[in-house]
C-alpha cells in the first residue's frame, strides 16, 4: 500500500466510523465496528481501550501464522490513531458460514489452542499492550488496578476475601493462583466469538478482553455460564477448589463502593495521600 492509497483508505475509514457512531451511538448494544466494503471489518475506540486488543491480535495472528492446524485469526490489515485520541483496527473480512453443531467442540478446541500460545518475553499479568484485566470476576468487567503481578493479584483477592469473613458461614477459602499457569484466555465466549470460514476453519474472532491469566480465571468464565459446561468439560476446567471462594469474592467485590480496596498496584496497602487510579 502506497503511501497515497493508505492516507484514503484512512480517511474513508474515519469517516465511516464517525457516520456509524452518530447514526447509532444510541442503540441499545452499540459497538464501536463496521464494514467497510467487501474487503475490511474495522474496530474504533479510544486509544487506550483498543490498543491492548490491536497488541494481542497482532501477536496471536504471527504466533499462528508460524505454527499448523491452528484455528484461523482475523489478519490485522492496518491500525493507527486518528483525531482527538481515537484509534482504528481494520481487519479482513471473514465471511462465515452457518453455525455447525460442533461449535462447542470446536470453540474448546479453539480455547486449547489458546490456552497453549507461549507469552512474550517479559509480559508479566494481563492484556498486551497494557490496560487493566477485563473479566467478569471485577467489578463492572474490569479491574480497578493494573496488577504488577500474579501475587498482586492474589493478594487483591485475600482482600476481598476478608471482607467476607464475618458474614460467610461457612467460611471463604482462601483463592490460591501463585503456583498456576498464566494462559491466553479469553474471558467473552458466546458464541459470536468464534465462527467457521468457508474452508470449514474455525475462526477466533474478537480479542477485546483476551489476556494471560491464571487458569483459574478461565474456569470461572466456563463456569460462570451453564451453555459451556459441555467446552469446560472438555478442557478439564471444571473442577477446581478456587471457582466457590472467587464467586463469593466477584459477589462481594460487585457491591463494594471500593472496587481498588485500598490496595494499589502490587496488592498492598496504599500509602497516606495517593491518589486512586
Amino acid at each position: 500500500m502506497t503511501p497515497t492509497e493508505q492516507a484514503a483508505l484512512e480517511a474513508a475509514i474515519m469517516a465511516a466510523c464517525t457516520k456509524h457512531a452518530e447514526e447509532h451511538w444510541r442503540d441499545n448494544g452499540y459497538r464501536g465496528c463496521v464494514f467497510i466494503g467487501p474487503d475490511y471489518f474495522v474496530k474504533y475506540d479510544d486509544k487506550e481501550s483498543l490498543w491492548p486488543q490491536i497488541a494481542t491480535q497482532l501477536y496471536i495472528y504471527n504466533y499462528a501464522e508460524s505454527q499448523a492446524d491452528t484455528p484461523r485469526i482475523p489478519k490485522v490489515i492496518h491500525h493507527f490513531e486518528g483525531d482527538q485520541g481515537r484509534a482504528y483496527l481494520v481487519m479482513e473480512y471473514i465471511k462465515l458460514t452457518d453455525s455447525p453443531p460442533d461449535l462447542h467442540e470446536r470453540t474448546a478446541e479453539a480455547l486449547r489452542w489458546l490456552s497453549g500460545v507461549p507469552a512474550p518475553p517479559n509480559h508479566v499479568i494481563g492484556p498486551l499492550g497494557g490496560g487493566c484485566i477485563r473479566h467478569s470476576f471485577f467489578k463492572d468487567n474490569e479491574a480497578p488496578l493494573l496488577f504488577s503481578s500474579i501475587e498482586a493479584l492474589e493478594r487483591y483477592m485475600e482482600k476481598g476475601r476478608s471482607r467476607l469473613s464475618r458474614l460467610a458461614n461457612p467460611p471463604v477459602k482462601p483463592v490460591r493462583i501463585s503456583g498456576e499457569r498464566l494462559i491466553f484466555t479469553q474471558p467473552d465466549i458466546p458464541p459470536s466469538n468464534f465462527g467457521v470460514d468457508e474452508d470449514r476453519k474455525t475462526v477466533l474472532l474478537n480479542f477485546e478482553e483476551t489476556a494471560l491469566l491464571p487458569e483459574s480465571f478461565a474456569m470461572y468464565s466456563m463456569s460462570s455460564d451453564a451453555s459451556f459446561a459441555a467446552v469446560a468439560d472438555s478442557l478439564g476446567w471444571s473442577g477446581s477448589s478456587n471457582l466457590a471462594s472467587m464467586a463469593a469474592i466477584s459477589h462481594c467485590l460487585w457491591m463494594t463502593a471500593d472496587p481498588e480496596l485500598g490496595l494499589d498496584e502490587d496488592g498492598y496497602p496504599k500509602a497516606k495521600g495517593s491518589r486512586n487510579h
